[in-house]
C-alpha cells in the first residue's frame, strides 16, 4: 500500500514521542511503586500474598510489555509519534506493534479488573448477593476481553495482512486479503463496555457497605474510598474522546493515534494504582468523617513501611489496648477468622485479622475505642 504525498507545509520534524513516552513511563513507574510497596508492607506484617496481589502483579508485567511495545518498538522502528511521511518504511513495524499492543492492553485491563474483583471477594464474599455480583461481573469482563481479542486477531484475513499490506516486499495486492473491520467502530465498541464495567466495579461494593450498622458519615467515607477508581473511568472517557476525534481515513495514522495510545497506557497504569490503593485495610469504626478519605485511601497498606522508616520497627511502639478481636477484613492474614471459637472460610482461603495487626496497619487504629470495635464486630460484620 503506497502513501499519498504529504500536505504542503507539513513539518516532518514534528514529534509527539516525548509526551507519549513520559505518559507511559511516569504512570507505569507509579503503578509499579504502588505494587512493590504494598507487597513489601504485607510481608512486613506477616501477611501472605493473596490472589488479588498475584493478579495485579501479572497485570503489571503485561503493562510493562505494553509500554515497551509502544514506547520502544513502535516509536523507534515504526515512526509512531511522528508524521507517517517522516518514516514511510516503518509502517510494517508500526502495524505489527499496534497488533501486539491490542493484545497486551486487553490482557492488562482484564487482570486489573479481576484483581479488584478478587479484592472485593475477600471483603464481601459472606454476602450471597455480593458473590453473585462478583461472578457476573467477572464473566462480563472475561467475555468482553475474549471478544476484543477475537476481533483484534481476525480483523484482517489472513491475519498477517494487518501488517504485511504495508510491506513493499510482501507484494500483497488488495485481492490477496480482506480487512473488513471498521477500526473506529471497533475502538468505540471496545471503549464503551470497558467504561460500563468500570462503573459497575465502582458500584458493586456500595450495597454491602450501606447495609452495615454504621453512622452515615462512616458509610459515605467507605463508599468514597471504594469509588476512588472513578479516576480510571475518567481516563477511559478521555481516551474515548480522542478515539471519537480521530479521522481514520487520514493516512497520517502514526501521528493521529498518539494521544489515544498515550491515554490507553495511562488507563492501564492508573488502573493498577487504583487496584492496589483500594481501602485494603478499611475498617468502618475508624472513619469518623469524610475528611479522612483521601489520606487513608493509599496509606493504610503502607503504614508498616512508614513505621519502619520513622521508628525503626514495623510496629509503632505504643501500649497494648484491649484484647485481640477478630473481624473479617480485606488485609487480614491468611489464618482463620476467629470470634468465640467460630471459624469462617472463603472459597479462596481463610481470613483473619487480630487487633494488633490492625493497629500496625491502619493509621488511625490507635484512636479506635474498644467499645466501637465490639459494636462493629457484633453488628457490622453480620451483614457482610
Amino acid at each position: 500500500m503506497s502513501l499519498s504525498e504529504p500536505p504542503d507545509g507539513l513539518d516532518l520534524t514534528e514529534t509527539k514521542v516525548p509526551s507519549l513516552v513520559s505518559g507511559f513511563v511516569i504512570t507505569w513507574v507509579l503503578g509499579a511503586a504502588t505494587v512493590a510497596l504494598r507487597v513489601t508492607a504485607r510481608k512486613l506484617v506477616g501477611n501472605k500474598i493473596w490472589w488479588d496481589d498475584w493478579i495485579i502483579i501479572v497485570s503489571l508485567i503485561f503493562s510493562a510489555a505494553f509500554m515497551f511495545d509502544v514506547t520502544c518498538y513502535m516509536t523507534i522502528n515504526g515512526g509512531f509519534g511522528k508524521h507517517v511521511w517522516a518514516t514511510p518504511n516503518g509502517l510494517r513495524v508500526y502495524f505489527t506493534g499496534l497488533f501486539i499492543a491490542e493484545y497486551l492492553y486487553t490482557i492488562s485491563i482484564i487482570h486489573v479488573k479481576a484483581a479488584i474483583l478478587a479484592f472485593y471477594w475477600r471483603i464481601f464474599s459472606a454476602r450471597r448477593e455480593s458473590r453473585l455480583a462478583i461472578y457476573i461481573l467477572l464473566g462480563i469482563t472475561c467475555a468482553w476481553g475474549m471478544a476484543v481479542l477475537l476481533v483484534s486477531t481476525f480483523q484482517c484475513l489472513p491475519v498477517s495482512a494487518f501488517w504485511l499490506r504495508f510491506d513493499a516486499n510482501a507484494n500483497l495486492s488488495p485481492s490477496d486479503y480482506e480487512c473488513g473491520v471498521n477500526v473506529k467502530t471497533f475502538f468505540i465498541a471496545n471503549a464503551i463496555p470497558n467504561i460500563i464495567t468500570d462503573v459497575l466495579l465502582l458500584l458493586l461494593p456500595v450495597p454491602g457497605i450501606w447495609s452495615l450498622q454504621l453512622r452515615k458519615p462512616q458509610k459515605m467515607a467507605l463508599v468514597g474510598i471504594f469509588t476512588l477508581g472513578i479516576f480510571v473511568t475518567a481516563v477511559s472517557f478521555i481516551r474515548l474522546h480522542y478515539v471519537l476525534a480521530i479521522d481514520f481515513a487520514d493516512p497520517d495514522t502514526t501521528w493521529l493515534l498518539t494521544e489515544e495510545m498515550m491515554w490507553t497506557g495511562i488507563e492501564v497504569n492508573i488502573g493498577t494504582v487504583s487496584g492496589m490503593s483500594s481501602a485494603r485495610h478499611s475498617y468502618p469504626p475508624y472513619y469518623e468523617s469524610p475528611e479522612y478519605l483521601l489520606p487513608l485511601a493509599c496509606l493504610p497498606s503502607l503504614k508498616p513501611i512508614l513505621n519502619l522508616a520513622l521508628h525503626g520497627n514495623v510496629q509503632q511502639s505504643k501500649p497494648a489496648t484491649g484484647s485481640d478481636l477478630g473481624i473479617m477484613t480485606a488485609g487480614g492474614s491468611s489464618g482463620p477468622y476467629k470470634r468465640g471459637g467460630d471459624q469462617r472460610k472463603s472459597t479462596f482461603g481463610t481470613r483473619t485479622s487480630e487487633r494488633q495487626v490492625m493497629e500496625d496497619v491502619h493509621p488511625l487504629s490507635s484512636h479506635t475505642p474498644d467499645h466501637e470495635m465490639d459494636n462493629w464486630t457484633e453488628h457490622g460484620s453480620q451483614d457482610w
